[in-house]
C-alpha cells in the first residue's frame, strides 16, 4: 500500500519569463507562470510541504525588495500566501509538519515565518545555506525560520532507484525510499530536486524554467546562463534531465514553475 496518500499543488505567485530571450532559436512568446508549493501527505509523517512560495515577508526591506523585482517580474497578493490559502480550505497551517526545501531562495523560503511549527528538511548542502542566509542580502534573513527550528538532513539512499545511474548521490528524504533527494546545484550554490517514488512524480526545482526545454531541447542563451550561480552545472543538470527523459518515460518531471501538473494520486 502506498505510504504518499495526498498531493496538491498551491500557486503562490506567478513569475514573468521571455523564453525568446532565454532560450536559442525558441519562438515561445513571454509567459506568466506560476510559483508552484506542494503539499505532500505521507501516511507516516503526516502533511509536508516542497517549499513555501512568495509571501508578504518578503516585502520586509523594501529597498532590497525593488532591487529583487528589478530582477524578477515576481507578482503576488497577500491572498496567495500559503497560510491563506491553507485557512481557506479550513486547514491549520500548523497541520504541516515538515517543510521539504528545494533551495535557500525568496520564492521557495517566502513563507516558511508563516507557518508555526515544522521540521526543515533537505540535503545536508540545502540546510547549511539555510543556516548561513547571507546577512547582508537584505531579502533572505527575513524569510529564515529561528535557527532552532528542527532540521534533519537526508542520508545516503540505501536501496536501488535508477536515479542512481544519473546522479552521484542519491539521498533518502526519510529512510523508507518513498522521497528521494539528489543534488541539482547550478541555478543555485545548493538545490535539491525531490522524486515520489510510488508516484513516478519528480520535482527538480529551478533546473529549467520549466519543461519548454526539455520538450524542445533547446539551448539556454548567455542571458540565462549568466544567471545561473554555477553556469556549467546548470548545462550538465539539464543534459542528465535530458536523458532522463528520454530514457524513463514513466517519471514525470516538473518545476517550481511548471504550469501544469499532473494527477498523481
Amino acid at each position: 500500500m502506498d505510504k504518499i496518500i495526498g498531493f496538491r499543488r498551491y500557486i503562490c505567485g506567478y513569475e514573468e519569463f521571455d523564453f525568446q530571450e532565454l532560450y536559442k532559436k525558441c519562438d515561445r512568446a513571454k509567459s506568466r507562470l506560476p510559483v508552484n508549493v506542494f503539499l505532500v501527505e505521507h501516511k507516516k509523517y503526516g502533511v509536508m510541504l516542497i517549499n513555501t512560495g512568495c509571501s508578504r515577508l518578503m516585502k520586509h526591506n523594501a529597498v532590497s525588495f525593488a532591487r529583487y523585482l528589478a530582477k524578477n517580474a515576481v507578482s503576488f497578493s497577500d491572498e496567495d500566501a500559503i497560510d491563506k490559502q491553507l485557512e481557506n480550505e479550513k486547514l491549520d497551517p500548523s497541520v504541516i509538519k515538515k517543510v521539504l526545501l528545494t533551495h535557500c531562495d525568496p520564492q521557495c523560503c517566502g513563507g516558511l515565518k508563516l507557518l508555526p511549527q515544522y521540521e526543515l528538511r533537505s540535503t545536508a548542502q540545502v540546510l547549511t545555506m539555510a543556516v548561513l542566509a547571507d546577512p547582508s542580502d537584505g531579502i533572505m534573513p527575513s524569510l529564515m525560520p529561528p535557527l532552532e527550528t528542527p532540521k534533519a538532513a537526508a542520508g545516503i539512499f540505501q536501496g536501488k532507484h535508477f536515479l542512481a545511474d544519473y546522479f552521484k548521490w542519491v539521498f533518502d528524504v526519510f529512510g523508507d525510499g518513498t522521497v528521494l533527494a539528489v543534488d541539482l546545484s547550478g541555478h543555485a550554490r545548493s538545490m535539491a530536486g525531490f522524486c515520489l517514488t510510488e508516484k513516478n512524480l519528480f520535482i527538480a526545482a529551478d533546473a529549467s524554467v520549466d519543461e519548454t526545454a526539455l520538450d524542445q531541447h533547446l539551448t539556454p542563451s548567455p542571458k540565462l546562463l549568466k544567471n545561473q550561480f554555477y553556469p556549467k552545472d546548470y548545462l550538465s543538470v539539464l543534459d542528465t534531465l535530458c536523458r532522463i527523459r528520454h530514457d524513463h518515460p514513466e517519471l514525470r518531471i516538473v518545476f517550481n514553475h511548471s504550469e501544469i501538473i499532473p494527477e498523481v494520486i
